[in-house]
């Protein structure tokens, strides 16, 4: 990982554009053979089939080290049912309403649309049917990865459910063992004895969140004083954790611990962390260059600084980038959700803010800087107070007479993509239009010369 880390930097800082390019091919292949390597052997574990969605749906194995027969997903839904769950297969279940689930599909969409870092790939190419076929090829490959989450995640639940419910202190998994020293799975008995992961009042399973490790020792001390008095001193844990919403394992889990679920080879497991790895180097990478040449060149010296020297506009996009790598490590150290959340709200961010100014700069010739600056900022304020409110202040969601139980925060870039548009246009009669130059520039990509140059 060290090898990888400092090769990385080095191409970055020798080859930029094309170095950071050629980096992020070899951190992707890393990347999606970390995922698919225990994906594919799970899926041959529990049903005999390589391709992971094939899987999914087929019938478990004969050979399968777990308990019931029939159909993977009959089975998980039937499990789910038995220990207070809804059905793996059910759609639109509790927050998650119809309304929710199509707006947060369409956030992620535009939002991916509108992701500044993945835009930036498309200037490497030499002309702009280089450019298309990338495209073609990027949503090809992220495809595999996409296709394959869905699989990983019925074989982990289906596999944790099935390990942890019944154990003993004893015949605790060691996958179980292992990440307990990390906070994201933990065990707090009820006094028979044995481990009890439900969806109910009787759950022993849980996560230590935010807690810190003190605050976490103290209750479980408490825990055991409450067992060994049969109740009459002492507190029950499970209570307090039910009581700051730490119920169930952490969800990141699923991913991190599957290969030691299924009790596959070291080598995979280690391989799984590179490939963590290689994500964030590959999506870091690409941010921190987005970050640095929009700061020092379309912030600072396009407008604050027209005459600001190179040494001075090199300073302010190192600066620039200090800056963004302390707040992402803070928010690292001090996440607001887990992994797949955070994800959803910064597309929902993007889609709120970048989508609509591309989309009326491509399409709508008369909408100037102030309207499309206006609109951007409305939409990304909007939906950041929304994410804010919900998840740090425990607000509750609005429902805008159409959602029963409120829009969850990652919907809600959707609203914030609808009121980027109505502020852009409501806008736009009022200030002048594009100047001819800009106009010419808009005309040339709707129609591009020389596309195979």
């Amino acid at each position: 990982m060290d090898i990888q880390c400092n090769s990385s930097a080095f191409m970055r800082a020798c080859c930029l554009m094309e170095g950071i390019t050629w980096t992020q091919v070899a951190q992707y292949w890393v990347l999606i053979t970390a995922f698919l390597v225990p994906t594919i052997a799970i899926s041959i574990q529990l049903t005999g089939i390589a391709l992971p969605s094939i899987g999914m749906g087929a019938a478990l194995s004969e050979t399968a080290t777990i308990g019931q027969t029939g159909f993977l997903l009959d089975a998980l839904d039937q499990t789910l049912r038995d220990f207070g769950w809804h059905a793996y297969t059910e759609s639109f279940q509790g927050k998650w309403s119809q309304f929710n689930v199509f707006a947060t599909a369409l956030t992620l969409m535009v939002g991916t649309a509108g992701l500044p870092h993945v835009i930036v790939r498309f200037y490497t190419v030499k002309n702009v049917q280089a450019a298309r076929w990338s495209a073609f090829w990027a949503l090809f490959f992220i495809s595999i990865l996409y296709l394959s989450a869905p699989a990983l995640a019925s074989f982990a639940r289906y596999t944790m459910i099935h390990s942890l419910n019944g154990a003993t202190e004893a015949s605790l998994p060691n996958w179980f063992q292992s990440w307990e020293k990390t906070g994201l799975v933990l065990w707090l008995d009820d006094g028979d004895g044995q481990v009890r992961y439900s969806g109910d009042a009787s759950n022993e399973i849980f996560h230590s969140g935010k807690i810190k490790n003190s605050e976490l020792a103290q209750i479980k001390s408490d825990h055991q004083l409450w067992l060994s008095s049969h109740t009459a001193q002492g507190i029950d844990g499970r209570s307090l954790l039910n009581d700051k919403s730490l119920k169930g394992p952490d969800r990141d889990i699923i991913m991190l611990a599957a290969p030691e679920m299924a009790n596959l080879s070291n080598w995979i497991i280690a391989f799984v962390a590179a490939g963590g790895l290689a994500a964030a180097l590959s999506t870091a990478s690409g941010l921190l260059l987005v970050i640095s040449s929009s700061v020092a060149n379309d912030l600072y010296y396009r407008t604050i600084h027209p005459k600001a020297s190179e040494k001075n506009q090199l300073f302010v996009g190192r600066s620039a980038i200090a800056i963004s790598v302390i707040i992402a490590g803070y928010f690292g150290l001090n996440p607001p959700g887990f992994v797949g959340q955070v994800v959803a709200f910064a597309f929902g961010l993007a889609s709120a803010s970048f989508f609509p100014a591309i989309l009326l700069g491509i399409f709508n010739q008369r909408v100037g800087t102030v309207p499309a600056l206006s609109g951007m900022l409305s939409g990304i304020s909007l939906t950041a107070y929304y994410i804010i409110h919900c998840v740090f202040f425990n607000g509750s969601q609005w429902t805008f007479g159409i959602v029963e139980n409120g829009i969850t925060p990652e919907a809600f870039g959707l609203i914030g993509m609808l009121v980027n548009f109505a502020v852009t246009l409501c806008l736009t009669p009022f200030f002048p239009a594009p100047s001819p130059k800009i106009q010419a520039s808009i005309q040339a990509v709707r129609h591009p010369e020389g596309i195979n140059d």
